[in-house]
Protein backbone atom coordinates (compact mmCIF):
# COMPACT_ATOMS: atom_id res chain seq x y z
CA UNK A 1 0.00 0.00 0.00
CA UNK A 2 1.16 3.55 -0.67
CA UNK A 3 1.44 5.91 2.29
CA UNK A 4 1.99 9.65 2.33
CA UNK A 5 4.99 10.49 4.53
CA UNK A 6 5.53 13.98 5.94
CA UNK A 7 8.85 15.17 7.35
CA UNK A 8 9.06 18.15 9.70
CA UNK A 9 11.73 20.50 11.06
CA UNK A 10 15.29 19.21 11.18
CA UNK A 11 14.22 15.88 9.69
CA UNK A 12 12.95 17.64 6.58
CA UNK A 13 16.19 19.61 6.43
CA UNK A 14 18.35 16.46 6.73
CA UNK A 15 16.42 14.61 4.02
CA UNK A 16 15.90 17.65 1.76
CA UNK A 17 12.21 16.86 1.38
CA UNK A 18 8.94 17.59 3.13
CA UNK A 19 6.78 14.80 1.79
CA UNK A 20 6.86 11.67 -0.35
CA UNK A 21 4.86 8.55 -1.15
CA UNK A 22 6.36 5.24 -0.03
CA UNK A 23 5.32 1.62 -0.37
CA UNK A 24 4.45 -0.08 2.92
CA UNK A 25 4.07 -3.86 3.04
CA UNK A 26 1.46 -4.32 5.75
CA UNK A 27 1.21 -8.06 5.15
CA UNK A 28 4.36 -8.56 7.24
CA UNK A 29 4.17 -9.03 10.96
CA UNK A 30 4.20 -5.75 12.86
CA UNK A 31 6.45 -3.02 11.45
CA UNK A 32 9.08 -1.43 13.69
CA UNK A 33 8.72 2.07 12.31
CA UNK A 34 12.03 3.51 13.55
CA UNK A 35 13.96 0.55 12.14
CA UNK A 36 12.09 0.93 8.84
CA UNK A 37 12.92 4.65 8.47
CA UNK A 38 16.47 4.27 9.83
CA UNK A 39 17.18 1.63 7.18
CA UNK A 40 15.54 3.75 4.48
CA UNK A 41 17.47 6.87 5.58
CA UNK A 42 20.66 5.99 7.54
CA UNK A 43 21.20 9.69 8.32
CA UNK A 44 18.24 9.45 10.74
CA UNK A 45 19.94 6.88 12.99
CA UNK A 46 21.44 9.59 15.23
CA UNK A 47 18.30 11.75 15.15
CA UNK A 48 15.69 11.85 17.90
CA UNK A 49 12.18 11.78 16.45
CA UNK A 50 8.66 10.51 17.03
CA UNK A 51 6.49 8.78 14.45
CA UNK A 52 2.76 9.30 14.04
CA UNK A 53 0.69 6.93 11.90
CA UNK A 54 -2.73 8.19 10.84
CA UNK A 55 -2.27 10.98 13.44
CA UNK A 56 -1.56 8.55 16.30
CA UNK A 57 1.91 8.33 17.85
CA UNK A 58 3.25 4.78 17.74
CA UNK A 59 6.51 2.83 17.59
CA UNK A 60 5.16 -0.32 15.97
CA UNK A 61 2.45 -0.60 13.33
CA UNK A 62 0.48 -3.82 13.79
CA UNK A 63 0.11 -6.35 10.99
CA UNK A 64 -2.65 -5.46 8.54
CA UNK A 65 -3.04 -1.85 9.72
CA UNK A 66 -4.24 0.49 6.98
CA UNK A 67 -1.57 3.19 6.86
CA UNK A 68 -2.49 6.25 4.85
CA UNK A 69 -0.30 8.89 6.49
CA UNK A 70 2.95 8.87 8.43
CA UNK A 71 4.63 11.88 10.03
CA UNK A 72 8.20 12.01 11.36
CA UNK A 73 8.25 14.61 14.10
CA UNK A 74 11.35 16.13 15.69
CA UNK A 75 11.37 17.04 19.39
CA UNK A 76 9.29 20.14 20.05
CA UNK A 77 10.21 22.88 22.50
CA UNK A 78 7.42 24.31 24.52
CA UNK A 79 6.59 26.30 27.54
Amino acid sequence: MMASVHYFGMISEKLHKQTELIEIDNSMDSIDLKAFFNSLYPELKSTVYTIAVNQEVMKVAPKGMHISEIALLPPFAGG
